[in-house]
Formats: C-alpha cells, sequence, structure tokens
C-alpha cells in the first residue's frame, strides 16, 4: 500500500501534466516585446467590467458575467444620474403621452392589481409584488408601446408565484373580465349591487378563449363590445426578460411593527401601527417605492400616522429626530408624507374608457408615423433603382403631358397589361413544359444559349420518339397475338359453349 507521501507526489505529478505552462513574450535586445493595441485595449476593458466584489481566482481574473446583480436595490431610480433622468422624464412621454395620463395609467393599474388580489384572495403581500413590479415595468416600457391590461394580469400572476400562492391564468382573466365589467357599470352611473352584477358570467372556454390566452383578440363579447384583454402569458415572460429575472421584492411590513416595538408604541397606541400600515399599502400606488428605502418608506408612514390619529402623539426629535437612528433623512421623510397626503386629495377615479381610447389614438398615430417613413424608405429605393437616362429631364410639353391625369391613368393600364400579359405568357410556357417534360432542360439550354446543348436535346427527342413508336408497336403485336390465341383456344376447344351451359 502506497504511503500518503508518495501519493501526493503521484497528485502533484498529475497536477503539473494539466497545468499550461505560461509563455512569455519574446524579448528583444534584452526588452519584451511590447504589447498590441487590440490586447491593451481588451485589458483595460476586462477591468472594467471586472466586479471588485467578486474574489478572483487563482489566476488572477474576475469572472466577467460576475456583474449581474439581483439585489431588489437596483431598481431604485435615485441612485445614479440616468435612472434620475428616467423617474423624471418616463419612456411614456417620448411617444406623446401627458405626464398627467401617465400618472393616472400607473394610479388604475396599482387600483386594480389590488382589487384582483382580493378577489383571487391572494395575501397583501402578493399585491404589493405585483404593484411593484408594474411599477418597475413601465419605468422601462411605454404605455403607448405596450398595453398596461396585459402587464397588470401578468404582474399579478408573477406575484402569486413569487409570493407561493399561485393561481392559474384562467383565474386570472376571469377576474379581470369581471373587474372590467363593474368599471364599465360604474363609469355608466348604475349602482354596484347584486342585482346589476348578476347578468356578468365567466368567459366560456371555447375556441376563441384558447386563441386568445396567447394573442389578443379583436373579436368583441356579446354583452358589451369590447375585446378581450388576454395577454397573460406572453407579458410575463416579457416583463421577466425585461427585468432580467431580478423580481425580489423588500416589503417594509415588518419594518413597520419592529421599529412601533422600538419606539414602544406597539402595545400603548396600536392605532399608529394600523393606520402606519394603511399609509404604506395605499403607498404602493405611487412610485415611492421606485424612489425610497423600505426603511425610510417605513420611517415616513410612522410619521404621518402618529401626526394624524385622533390623539396625536409627539415623537422623539431631541436632540435629534428619532428616524435619523434608522439612517433616514428628514427630507426624504418630509417628501413621502407630501407624496401620500396627495394621494387622498384625489377625487375621481381614473376613467379606464378614456385612458383606452386616448392610448388607442396615440397607437394609431405611431403606427401612421411608422408607416409613413417605411413607404418614404421604399420610394427611395425606387428612385435608385430607375435608370439614369429615364432620370434626365424631358422637354415642357412631355413633362407636361406626363404629368397630366389621364397620362397618369394610361401609364397605369399599360403597366397592369404588359404584367397580365406576362403572367399569361410564363403560364402558358409552364403548361406546354410540364406537358413534355423537357422545361428544366429547355430553360437551361436557353440561358446558356449552348448550341451543342439544343443538337443533343434534338437527338434526345428523336430517340425517345423512337422508343415510344417502338413501345407502341410491341403493343399493338402482343394484342393482336393475344387475340389470335384466343380465337384459337375457343375453335380447338370441347367445352361446350357458353349459352349452353
Amino acid at each position: 500500500m502506497a504511503s500518503i507521501l508518495e501519493m501526493r507526489k503521484l497528485a502533484e505529478a498529475k497536477l503539473q501534466t494539466m497545468i499550461r505552462p505560461i509563455v512569455k513574450p519574446k524579448e528583444q535586445n534584452g526588452k519584451p516585446e511590447p504589447k498590441k493595441e487590440e490586447e491593451e485595449k481588451f485589458e483595460s476593458t476586462y477591468k472594467q467590467n471586472e466586479n471588485p466584489d467578486i474574489m478572483p481566482s487563482s489566476f488572477g481574473k474576475r469572472p466577467i458575467y460576475s456583474k449581474v446583480d439581483i439585489n431588489c436595490d437596483k431598481w431604485l431610480m435615485t441612485l445614479d444620474e440616468e435612472s434620475r433622468l428616467k423617474i423624471d422624464n418616463p419612456p411614456s412621454l417620448a411617444d406623446g403621452l401627458s405626464k398627467e395620463l401617465e400618472a393616472e395609467i400607473r394610479y388604475l393599474g396599482c387600483e386594480l392589481i389590488q382589487q384582483g388580489a382580493i378577489l383571487l384572495k391572494l395575501p397583501q403581500t402578493a399585491a404589493a409584488t405585483g404593484q411593484i413590479l408594474f411599477q418597475r415595468y413601465f419605468y422601462q416600457k411605454s404605455f403607448v408601446r405596450y398595453h398596461f391590461e396585459h402587464a397588470v394580469q401578468a404582474c399579478l400572476l408573477l406575484a402569486s408565484k413569487i409570493e407561493e400562492e399561485p393561481r392559474r391564468p384562467r383565474e386570472v382573466y376571469n377576474v379581470f373580465h369581471r373587474l372590467d365589467r363593474l368599471h364599465r357599470l360604474q363609469q355608466s352611473g348604475i349602482e354596484i349591487t347584486k342585482e346589476t352584477t348578476r347578468g356578468i358570467k365567466i368567459p366560456v372556454i371555447d375556441s376563441n378563449y384558447i386563441n386568445t390566452k396567447q394573442h389578443v383578440s379583436s373579436v368583441p363579447i356579446p354583452e358589451i363590445n369590447e375585446p378581450w384583454f388576454v395577454q397573460i402569458i406572453n407579458s410575463e415572460r416579457r416583463i421577466l426578460a425585461t427585468l432580467g429575472f431580478v423580481v425580489h421584492v423588500k416589503h417594509p411590513h415588518r419594518l413597520i411593527v419592529a421599529y412601533g416595538h422600538t419606539l414602544g408604541i406597539t402595545q400603548s397606541r396600536p392605532d399608529i401601527l394600523q393606520r402606519a400600515w394603511n399609509y404604506m399599502n395605499d403607498g404602493l400606488r405611487t412610485d415611492i417605492f421606485m424612489r425610497y428605502k423600505p426603511e425610510t418608506i417605513a420611517c415616513a408612514c410612522i410619521f404621518l400616522a402618529a401626526r394624524t390619529v385622533e390623539n396625536p402623539l409627539p415623537l422623539p426629535s431631541y436632540p435629534f429626530h428619532w428616524f435619523e437612528a434608522f439612517d433616514t433623512s428628514d427630507r426624504d421623510v418630509e417628501a413621502i408624507s407630501l407624496q401620500l397626503v396627495a394621494l387622498y386629495a384625489r377625487r375621481k377615479f381614473p376613467n379606464w374608457p378614456r385612458i383606452k381610447a386616448e392610448l388607442d389614438a396615440l397607437r394609431s398615430a405611431k403606427n401612421a408615423e411608422k408607416a409613413a417613413v417605411k413607404a418614404k424608405e421604399i420610394a427611395e429605393k425606387f428612385e435608385k433603382m430607375v435608370p439614369e437616362d429615364e432620370k434626365s429631364e424631358p422637354s415642357s410639353e412631355n413633362a407636361s403631358r406626363k404629368d397630366s391625369p389621364n397620362r397618369k391613368i394610361m401609364d397605369k393600364d399599360r403597366r397592369i397589361g404588359g404584367e397580365r400579359d406576362r403572367k399569361e405568357k410564363d403560364r402558358r410556357r409552364k403548361r406546354s413544359n410540364e406537358r413534355d417534360g423537357k422545361g428544366d432542360r429547355r430553360d437551361r439550354d436557353r440561358d446558356r444559349g449552348d448550341r451543342v446543348g439544343r443538337d443533343d436535346r434534338r437527338k434526345d427527342d428523336k430517340r425517345d420518339r423512337r422508343k415510344r413508336t417502338r413501345s407502341r408497336s410491341r403493343d399493338r403485336k402482343d394484342k393482336n397475338r393475344n387475340r389470335d390465341v384466343g380465337k384459337r383456344y375457343r375453335k380447338e376447344s370441347n367445352s361446350p359453349s357458353r349459352h349452353r351451359r
């Protein structure tokens, strides 16, 4: 049995064979060869892409893919200059959407997610996750280019999976189908009661539903003429791809309880904690979770709740404010409080049909603009294809004749007639080629213009003609022979005739 030293020596020998030796650059006159510009450029970009938080390998290099950040704090829009510019000017504003309408759509989408979570009997954390994902997604995409109804359903479906309370796409679709009906009844001035909502039924699973499960259908619903808003699965995949699969969300629910316990108001003033909890849930309809950390939001909710309860409670403010102990500034707490107060100043619920009509108008204008640009590009390509002789300046008489409407109509008819004649000739030639069985060979000889090929083709045609005549004569002889044999058999046979049988 080999000893431990022998085994170690054997392992070191194997390791030496597996390690590739480092080849040093050749030296010229005792000096190392200078590096090329491409190598220097690669090393500089490699160092820029390195993540210093990752431990280097045994070769002293860090993997480039380690720069992927899966921390949820990366979605705070106030960390760098680019994100701050995006939060002041969302992508929807570049497509012609006003800032007020953009804020209304965000509020409407978050409200629909909250109501859908209640009807699906999901926990509040799932609703909060869906609302935050909705806000993140539409700071990267435009409301004009992507339907927010699809994103609302996809965010709720994705949030149910993240919070381990999964729901089927069918259930999510049924809930939003009902929410849409209720919202339209409310906007039309009808009071929401059991009698008015009794006629709302879930959609039947048919071929139309199966087709619209993956794509949008333009078939109107019989009860209320509107298109179905069903693109859940594709929207969910698009959201995951846009967010880079970083869907982790840190909620301040537990932080409110922890901070209340630290301040000593958990047992004495539970109404403050309850109101702070409500402020936090209502704040999900705004974008404060895209601007501030959860610790700052929790402090702001407790600060506002302590001042708005029936018996306001003064919290410690000497020698410094109590929230500064949790690394929160008074400026951020005041900004969040003002944003929450402005949320409760809203008088009307957003009008869903009006928002949809405005978005459709913007989308149609965008599509018309794209079509005009595409038509211009096609016209430029055709101009490049026109020969230079035709581009020469014609005389005034010819130009006026050419620009006249009758002249244009005649040119169009001539073009259409010539194209029709050309198609008819091609059809006849193809039919004749198929009949003869020699279309490919004739086309090849015609394109090549080879006389030898044509002579060979004539010889082959003569040979084929002889073969056909021989085969026909042979078939005729066989037929005559069979007929003679039948006559001879009937004459020589002793069997009775057919009518005697």
